[in-house]
């Protein structure tokens, strides 16, 4: 008997470790395949990025009775209008500044003139100097000579190719928006194949899979945008109190690159922090970058983490890797879009057996009898492939069907008396708690008080004396 035991448990490490291999085998192939298909595929999930972020407001807009294609319609024509003028704004206000020769000169002398001071520090200054070779060279010629810019380009030059670059990025944003107007029609269709695709139990298994991944992804992509627009609009604000040109184009920028995983909105500190070096005594500057880091560290640290909550459920060495390769793959458009696409393989590998246990080692934590019930739950009702994956959770974390019961019990009844309403799903699994912990008087009169629907004082007294009697247990 011992012996079988043994035999399957190594057998089923077997299986396991096949499955792993077959996952890392495609892992590869799609690294493969994006690495010499980028031009194709970049575009697309840009414009699969921007499907979910016009999402949330779509359906907002189709449920108060537009039509599902003229809500979508509807918010891309909102964002690019948005979108359009802060461009215009920025790329205005940049403009003037590079037109201004004899600012941007002025700029390139005084920036010249802090460098030679801080190399002539104690501790910095020889570092820097042994780098670059020399004590008598300027700023431009000493990073390019650190490879940071090209021989004989100023600081300044800089600004003026990151406007050149204008229209390689119109003629992408053309692509991206072609791709988004099929991604969007294809979307509405995309239940109906579906249902055909996969008939019966897995039907209902494929969308439950698809209704995950638009909650986590929208919840993220909803979060990251709330939380870039706080930072920007704060860093904004902050960078013209202290008269830092440019103030807005480095809010937008500080606004985009907060989609960067870690270290985006850090880097977008950088630009406003150089010109202030220039403009600003040291106590002022002192201030200035004081106030930027604190304001990206609650924006991003507290208030991004509040929101956010455990949607994403990623463990953060995982999310750190993926962001490096992510990187190394497709610079920064791919750390972009590393968080949410992690998230879609998780939640694909999760609702799969096989794979479950890699899904569980990606996780930030263990999943949980009671997160399972409480997710569970949500809408009121119980779905097949929920039951299904609620008893397999249970087997395999070895709780008894009293304990389950008392559980789904406890937080159906929590779930009612939060919302005022209950569902037949619901119904079914209070009365079996209330079976196991209740007097049969009780339990009785309880089974006759529930019904579908609202319910009434007398009912919330005595789920109020269930949820009380299961807590005790």
């Amino acid at each position: 008997m011992e012996q079988s035991a043994d035999s399957l448990d190594v057998g089923l490490f077997d299986r396991r470790l096949s499955t792993a291999a077959n996952v890392l085998v495609i892992i590869t192939l799609l690294t493969v395949a994006m690495i010499y298909l980028e031009g194709v595929l970049q575009p697309f999930f840009i414009a699969l990025g921007i499907y979910f972020v016009l999402k949330p407001g779509a359906d907002k807009l189709s449920i108060s009775g537009f039509p599902i294609i003229l809500s979508y319609f509807t918010m891309l024509m909102f964002s690019l209008m948005l979108v359009s003028s802060a461009a215009f704004f920025a790329y205005q206000q940049a403009d003037d500044l590079v037109s201004d020769e004899d600012t941007m000169q002025q700029y390139n002398h005084r920036l010249d003139k802090k460098w030679s001071k801080i190399k002539q520090m104690p501790i910095v200054g020889p570092v820097i100097i042994d780098a670059v070779g020399g004590s008598d060279s300027n700023l431009g010629s000493d990073l390019s000579q650190l490879g940071l810019l090209s021989d004989n380009q100023q600081l300044s030059d800089v600004l003026v190719g990151m406007m050149s670059s204008t229209g390689s990025a119109l003629t992408t944003s053309l692509t991206v928006t072609f791709f988004l107007i099929f991604i969007i029609f294809e979307a509405s269709l995309l239940p109906g194949r579906i249902e055909r695709a996969w008939p019966g139990g897995a039907n209902e298994k494929v969308q439950m899979i698809r209704d995950q991944i638009e909650s986590s992804v929208n919840t993220y992509i909803v979060v990251k945008t709330g939380v870039g627009v706080g930072t920007a609009v704060i860093a904004g604000i902050i960078m013209a109190i202290f008269g830092i040109d440019l103030w807005f184009t480095w809010a937008l920028l500080t606004f985009l690159l907060n989609y960067v995983p870690y270290i985006g909105s850090l880097f977008a500190t950088i630009p406003p922090i150089i010109l202030g070096l220039i403009l600003l005594n040291p106590g002022a500057l002192l201030l200035l970058v004081v106030l930027l880091l604190t304001n990206q560290q609650l924006w991003g640290n507290v208030i991004e983490t509040r929101w956010a909550g455990r949607a994403l459920d990623l463990s953060p060495v995982i999310l750190l890797l993926v962001t490096a390769f992510s990187f190394w793959l497709w610079g920064i458009l791919g750390m972009i879009l590393a968080v949410p696409f992690a998230v879609i393989i998780k939640i694909v590998l999760e609702n799969i057996e096989a794979t479950r246990p890699i899904a569980i080692l990606l996780s930030e934590r263990a999943p949980t009898i009671d997160e399972a019930w409480k997710n569970a739950l949500k809408d009121g009702n119980i779905s097949l492939y929920e039951t299904k994956t609620l008893n397999e959770l249970q087997v395999s974390l070895g709780l008894s069907d009293k304990q389950v019961i008392l559980k789904s019990s406890r937080f159906s009844a929590e779930h009612v008396l939060q919302y005022g309403k209950m569902t037949s799903d619901q119904k079914g699994l209070i009365i079996q708690g209330a079976k196991e912990l209740m007097e049969k008087s009780q339990y009785e009169e309880l089974e006759k008080l529930l019904t579908d629907g609202k319910i009434n004082p007398k009912s919330r007294e005595m789920l109020e004396q269930l949820v009380n009697l299961a807590e005790e247990e």
